[in-house]
This record gives C-alpha cells, structure tokens and sequence, in this order.
C-alpha cells in the first residue's frame, strides 16, 4: 500500500430480494398522523430556514424562482447623433418592456438603467457600476437588455459579468436580440458576443459542478440519491418513493414524539427493509443503517424543502410541486443547535459539532467612530441566574478605529468599549419603534403596494405549480391507462417487462391530486381581504409588541431588518437610527443627522427599564416612566439625573 493512503472498505450495494421486500412492507405499512398536524401548525416556513442558512453561511446565495427575483433592465446608447439616440433609447426601452412582459416578469420604473457612456473601455460607467452592485448585495436577480453589446464590449466587464452568472448573482440574463443559455457553452459564446475581437474561453466546459449547480437552481437531482425519494428520470425532480418516504416520515415520529434513539431508528429502519434506488427504473438496493446515517438524515434540510449544493441555497417548495417530509419546525426540533438560534429549547441530542450562528441586524449596525459595519457576537453566561443565556452583542474589528486605540482615548479623557451590547442596540430601536404613531396615508399606500406586490408573487408560483400539477395528473393518468390496456392484452409481456408501473402511476397520480388540492388551498388563503388603513396601524404595533416579548432571535431579527434601514452604535448608545420606508413617515421623533450625541447616554438606563418590561406589556408603567424621562432629555438634564427619575418609579 502506497505511503499516506488509507485502505478504506469500499461499500457494496446489495439488490433487495423482491419477494422478500414485499413480505416486509406489508407489515411495515405506515401512515403518519403527526405530519398531517405538523404541517397545519408548523410556525416556521421553508423560506425562514432558507433565511437562516443564508445568515449563517458565509458567501451563501438564494436561489430564488423567477416569481421572486428582481429585475433590472439596462439601457446603453452608442452613438453620437442625438436623433438616433433618442430613438435608440426609445426603442431599447419598448422592446425590453416587451420582453419583460412575455417573460412575465414585473419591471419597476425605478429599475430601468439608463447611460449614456461607451463601453469599450471598463471604469467608464457608474450606472453600469452601480447596477452590478445591486446584484452583488442581492437587490436584484435578473437583467435584461437589448443585447450583449449594451452590457460590455471590454473583457474585463464582460468577465465580471460572467463570473456573477457563475456565483448565481446574476440568476437570469436575458436579450431582445439574442437567447442567452445558462451553460458552460453559453456563457463561452456570451463571451465572443462581449468582445468578438477575442475569444472567450470556457475552461470549465467539462466541469461537473457546473452541471450541479445548474440543477440546484432548478431544484433538480445533482449527483446525490436521498433517501425516502427517487429521481423522475424525465424531469429530474425528486418524487416520494411510497413505501420507504413512509417509513422515514416513521422514523421521524419516533424521534420527535416517542423520544426514541438514532440507535433505536437506525435498527428500525434496517428491519424494515429501507432501500434507495436513483430512478424509477433502478432495482431498489438495501440500505445499511447507522446511527450517524440517521443524525445525517435528520440534519439535512432537504427533507424539509431547503435544497443546498456549495454555496447555493434553493426553497425546492417554490419551484416544482415537491413534497416535503418534515415541516421547518420539526427540522428546528430535530436540531438544537439551530433550535438555540430559533430561541427553541428541546432536549433531542444531535452530534452536531458546530453551533450555527444566526446573527441579529446583519451590516446594519454602523461603528459611530470609524463608520465600519460591527459584527454580532453572542457568548454564553456561565455562572449566576442567568446561566445557559447569552450575551448579545455587536464588535467592531476594525483595528484602526478609535475604540481600539487606548492611548487616543486617553487624550480625549474618554474610555470605549470595542463593542456595544445588544440590549443597548435594541433598547435605541424599541425606543424609536415606540414612537411610530403618527398616523399617515403615504406610508399606509406604500405598505399595501408592497402587500401587493408579495401575494402577486405568491399567487403567480401557486399558479404555476397548480397547472403543473394538472398537468402532470393528465400525463400520469394516460399513462396509467396505456399500461393498464398493455396488462389486459398481454399480461404476460407486462409482468415480465413492466411489473409494478401501474403501481407507480397510481402513487403519482395521487401525488398530484394532492398538489392540486394544496395549491388551490393556499391560493384561497390570498385572497383575503388587505388590511384597512386603521388595521396597518394595529398591525405595525402588533410587531412591535411582539419584538418586546420574544426570545426567537429569528424573529426578532425579521421584525429589526423590516423597521430598521441601519443604525449607529456609539458608546452603549445610538445617536442615529433610520427607519425603512414607509415607517420613516410614521414616527413623531426628529431625524438626527448625525451621530456621537450627548443626550442618547440616557438609552444604558432606559433599556434596563425596557428589558424588564418585555415579559409583559404595562402601558400604563411605560407611560409613568418614559414621560418624566422625555421631559428631562427636552430640558438638557444629565444622565444621572435622568437616571434616578427613571428607578423612582
């Protein structure tokens, strides 16, 4: 054996005995009543674990359906007559609109570049620029325009755009004058169109990941069989394969609701036989269960609706009629670590290693002394009363900035801290959150136009999937019938060439009449009525009050990133918070325009009182306090002053 090598044991696939499988399965049959439960109570969505992930992983990227993707449209004149560049523009704008309409995708206004800049020279566009930076923070998903040329005539340009096909930043390109194919070889000719005076090359023609990461983003298999489905040969979608989907889904219930050990399942699966196969030709092939296998199966969001491949994260839900086997709740359940992040305590036992870290208020909080975004940091209390918590709070490593620099601090007579604790921030967002009561119809417009634009899309995938679940039942059933006619006429040809495809065409047709009745079931539920104005103001207070009392950072996280733009965090303050549209209408407090301010010393003091109000709301110990408090900021009395005005109480 050559030196460094390790002999490994290669692992044999043995074909399960048919007759002895059927046996099995018969004593084996499982409906869960649990998931049925599960799935009409489950609080968490696909999408909020595909929230998670993308928080946790670095360099991580939503693959999103075309339903949900942004896009942009990019105009670009190339002349210097004025005449033609009207027209020219005129022209590009009409026809991309045309597209964007036969694409059905939506194209706001505020979403159509315009430039008037050459591109043959990279650097020389800061239009051009600024769009890619939209895609690069995930503002946008798609582009269109009239052609290549508008985009890039330099290979630098040309490159960069190509690279951001590649990291999926750019999930879908389109042209009025030329079909883009989102493939090695189609982004090698995207680059002769860039440059034709060069040639592109795509040296990763032949590379498998390429081919993966395609997949993922349609939610297609990518080389890996999961267990509990097979792969519709056709349409590469991962279908329930009946009898071994139920038997985990079992698995399933004994972990979560008989308390039941990986040990314990891994036996029962064994014995009852599970298999895997990678189509619906493939010969089953027994599977050897082990305790890791099934703490591997359980932290695998796939089988919750999250498909991830590298970098790439994909909500399968969205983009064909997939059937999940766990709901996010459960995924959440069978996963402490994750659990911990959702502000779950359970006592299931993974052998996960490494804690994945949610984060709170990502790149919105700003240092108020260097102007760097802080990271969050969390670190668990150890001793005292409050042991098993944590510490929130929000670092600034940027080792040039003033809280760093001891001897400068010293100068100045003043002592920072390299960080601020989350209470501090939170207590500063509470406090101008408690102030949105100003009413106003602009904000409420706003609110509803973004309403609409969310159940638009919603409804649109819904749509889609509901005429693709017809669809699939009128192909399945034709299907059933061909076969069924087949084992009439010559039953002996069938048994021998084609036994058990009525079977499966009837597991799948039942699959779509499930889809079809889910689709239509939450296409109901959209068209509920809007909020009324009076409504969107309980509602924003609702929010509000629930930010005070959870524990879920999830959701605490979700309520901050959709009131707050960002923030700056002095020392144990923020002198400056910026509210999103349409809340920056709503609050009855003044804007301050900069950062570092005296008066904000008091928010320390204030978010303890805040913190012992958040298990229950008193609005009428909130009003005692926060009166005489306001009335002290407003006549410039110090902190300590207003300090002992706020603990009278």
């Amino acid at each position: 054996m050559t030196k460094g090598t390790t002999n490994r044991k290669k692992r044999t696939k043995v074909l399960a005995d048919e007759a002895e499988l059927a046996s099995v399965q018969e004593q084996y049959v499982y409906t869960s009543e649990y998931r049925n439960k599960a799935f009409g109570s489950s609080e968490r969505s696909v999408n909020d674990l595909l929230n998670y992930f993308s928080a946790t992983t670095e360099g991580a990227k939503k693959i999103l359906p075309k339903e949900k993707r942004r896009y942009a449209i990019y105009l670009r004149k190339s002349t210097d007559d004025e005449a033609k560049q009207v027209r020219s523009l005129d022209d590009q704008r009409a026809e991309c609109l045309k597209l964007a309409n036969r694409l059905e995708v939506v194209i706001r206004e505020e979403d159509i570049f315009v430039e008037s800049a050459s591109a043959k020279t990279s650097g020389n566009r800061p239009i051009f620029d600024r769009l890619l930076l939209g895609y690069k923070t995930g503002k946008y998903h798609g582009l269109i325009s009239w052609s290549p040329d508008r985009l890039s005539r330099n290979m630098k340009e040309a490159g960069e755009v190509i690279e951001m096909i590649d990291h999926e930043e750019i999930q879908d390109l389109a042209f009025v004058t030329y079909q883009f194919d989102n493939s090695p070889n189609g982004k090698m000719m995207l680059g002769i169109l860039f440059a034709t005076s060069k040639q592109y090359s795509d040296k990763l023609a032949v590379d498998v990941r390429r081919g993966t990461v395609g997949n993922i983003v349609e939610g297609k298999y990518n080389g890996v069989v999961k267990k509990g489905y097979y792969v519709d040969s056709i349409t590469g979608y991962f279908i329930p394969d009946e009898y071994n989907w139920n038997i985990l889904r079992k698995a399933v219930d004994m972990r979560l609701y008989g308390g039941m050990s990986n040990i314990d399942i891994a036996e029962f699966l064994n014995s009852a036989k599970l298999t895997e196969r990678k189509d619906q030709d493939d010969k089953p092939k027994l599977v050897k269960v082990t305790k890791n296998m099934v703490g591997n199966i359980f932290e695998d969001s796939f089988y919750s609706g999250l498909y991830r491949y590298g970098d790439n994260l994909a909500n399968l839900v969205d983009l064909y009629n997939f059937k999940p086997l766990i709901t996010a709740d459960e995924y959440i359940q069978l996963n402490a670590d994750v659990a911990k992040d959702f502000g779950r305590t359970i006592s299931v036992k993974t052998n996960r290693s490494q804690r994945l870290d949610y984060g709170l208020l990502h790149n919105k909080v700003i240092c108020d002394y260097c102007d760097n975004a802080m990271r969050f940091q969390h670190t668990p209390i150890k001793r005292g009363k409050n042991t098993g918590k944590w510490v929130i709070s929000f670092y600034c490593r940027n080792k040039a900035c003033l809280r760093h620099n001891t001897a400068e601090q010293k100068n100045l007579n003043i002592k920072l801290s390299k960080s601020i604790r989350g209470k501090y921030v939170l207590a500063g967002i509470e406090w101008q959150l408690r102030h949105l009561t100003k009413k106003s119809e602009q904000a409420y417009r706003m609110y509803i136009n973004s309403l609409e634009q969310r159940i638009a899309s919603d409804r649109a995938i819904l749509n889609r999937k509901l005429a693709e679940a017809k669809q699939s039942q009128k192909n399945n059933e034709q299907q059933y019938a061909r076969y069924q006619e087949f084992q009439v006429n010559s039953l002996v040809d069938y048994k021998k060439y084609h036994e058990g495809k009525l079977e499966e065409y009837q597991q799948l047709i039942r699959l779509d009449e499930e889809a079809i009745t889910g689709n239509k079931t939450e296409l109901a539920k959209l068209d509920t009525a809007l909020p009324t104005e009076q409504e969107f103001y309980e509602l924003t207070r609702s929010k509000v009050l629930n930010m005070l009392k959870t524990t879920d950072i999830m959701t605490l996280d979700t309520i901050c990133n959709e009131f707050v733009a960002n923030l700056r965090a002095g020392d144990d303050s923020t002198p400056v918070i910026k509210l999103k549209p349409p809340y920056n209408m709503m609050t009855e407090l003044d804007e301050m325009s900069s950062g570092r301010s005296r008066t904000n010393k008091i928010e320390p003091y204030f978010a303890d009182i805040l913190n012992s109000l958040n298990e229950a709301w008193d609005t009428e110990r909130y009003k005692k306090i926060s009166v005489p408090v306001i009335e002290a900021i407003d006549r410039g009395e110090f902190s300590n002053q207003i300090k002992s005005k706020m603990y009278a109480y």
